[in-house]
């Protein structure tokens, strides 16, 4: 692993950790569309054969309107978590017969798609945190009760809309995917509609933008780290809420970069939550899937997190995709003076007693991404086919290697290699 040395070019780290609107998305490979479990775009409802991409978002930035009354939001962190809907045409100047010929490869020319936001709609909000307080009669504090009125009100009908979309995707499994820094809530609709289109547009995506992209290098960074810290206790209104939809079927989660931390962070708050009350938190949440992509996390932070905390233990199988070539990764790491952050690790990092773990552990794979891409700092290599195809692959519930159709090649137990050519 080669050493980055702590210099002035730490400077641009926080450029470097973000979601990539920029970065030029892949078609999947064509056997992605053959076979038993393949991404089938003929079979959707012929409301989501469109090439708007309609993503139910979840906020907590500071909702502002320009001259013209349009909405927007920006980096100011609110104090209420709102949700509404996001319209992202995927390109203004494809049909859709031109956008699936693209997507499967087919298409003359190798010109990515360029998403445009159309339009954003707030659809509620819910009251501002800390909710307000008072004593009861046996001298309790209770929240009081028309705030509580109000925050039930505003959960039902959030779940009437997402019921709503249940219905329209007739897959009853919810996709909720959480940004890094330095991405503005435009850049990552943009990039999520996309990727979901990709994923064969199946399951319900939930959009979650936290307050990033603070202005500047080392402020900016420092800004959107404790940006993620204060969106934590409205992730998990988030994530409770949909626990208690009995209709959907699995939560799978996914994270980038710095939105690891911030996802990690909340799940370990439920499960402890939950367990308090005796209840398993796999069983209260229904969470799946956890992939994490370039986390940006100390590994000996992720070790705590992830295995003394138990939180693998609270979903159904977690996924993490590191790259030892993740510039961006090693520039936090000399920023923070890590030993190694897990999203630039390599097998070698492990050690005997950790590698005895991962064989006792049955629902945690960690795959070692080797290719060329990624984009200027190699950070965003989960937009290529090869990364994206394999999540698309165990999102249908397919395990780790060849005779399960993922054939990732393996270097010890629950631990992966995927290069570039990698077909599923």
């Amino acid at each position: 692993m080669r050493s980055i040395p702590h210099v002035s070019v730490v400077a641009v780290v926080a450029a470097a950790l973000m979601v990539s609107a920029c970065s030029s998305t892949e078609p999947l490979p064509s056997s992605m569309y053959d076979g038993h479990d393949a991404v089938s775009y003929e079979e959707l409802p012929p409301a989501l054969q469109s090439t708007n991409v309609d993503l139910l978002y979840v906020t907590d930035r500071t909702p502002e309107t320009d001259e013209e009354g349009n909405l927007h939001y920006g980096i100011g962190r609110s104090q209420s978590l709102a949700y509404g809907s996001v319209v992202v045409k995927l390109d203004e100047d494809m049909t859709w017969d031109d956008l699936i010929a693209w997507t499967r490869g087919n298409a003359s020319g190798d010109d990515a798609p360029v998403p445009q936001l159309v339009s954003k709609t707030e659809l509620g909000r819910f009251p501002a945190t800390p909710f307000p307080v008072q004593l009861d009669d046996g001298g309790n504090v209770v929240r009081k009760p028309e705030v509580e009125a109000e925050h039930v009100r505003v959960v039902d009908a959030a779940i009437e809309e997402l019921r709503r979309r249940l219905v329209l995707s007739e897959r009853n499994v919810v996709w909720v995917s959480v940004h890094g820094v330095q991405t503005s809530f435009e850049d990552g609709a943009r990039v999520i509609s996309l990727i979901w289109h990709q994923r064969g547009r199946w399951g319900v995506p939930i959009y979650y933008s936290w307050p990033a992209g603070g202005k500047g290098f080392i402020s900016g960074y420092s800004y959107d780290r404790e940006s993620g810290e204060f969106t934590i206790f409205h992730l998990k209104q988030l994530l409770r809420a949909l626990g208690n939809v009995p209709e959907i079927e699995r939560v799978n989660l996914f994270a980038h970069s710095r939105g690891s931390d911030v996802l990690l962070s909340a799940l370990r708050e439920l499960m402890i939550e939950a367990r308090a009350a005796g209840r398993s938190p796999r069983v209260k949440f229904n969470f799946g899937d956890l992939v994490l992509v370039a986390p940006d996390l100390d590994l000996e932070v992720a070790t705590q997190r992830l295995l003394a905390e138990g939180i693998g233990q609270g979903v159904e199988h977690t996924t993490v995709y590191v790259s030892e070539d993740d510039w961006a990764i090693g520039l936090a790491r000399s920023m923070f003076s890590s030993k190694r952050r897990i999203g630039e690790m390599n097998p070698e990092d492990l050690t005997k007693e950790q590698k005895e773990l991962f064989e006792k552990v049955s629902n945690v794979d960690i795959i070692f991404y080797r290719g060329t891409s990624g984009g200027t700092f190699g950070h965003s290599y989960y937009e290529t086919p090869e990364v994206l195809s394999d999540i698309v692959m165990l999102g249908q519930g397919r395990k780790a290697g060849s005779q399960h159709g993922r054939p990732l090649e393996p270097v010890g137990p629950h631990l992966w290699i995927i290069r570039d050519g990698y077909v599923p």
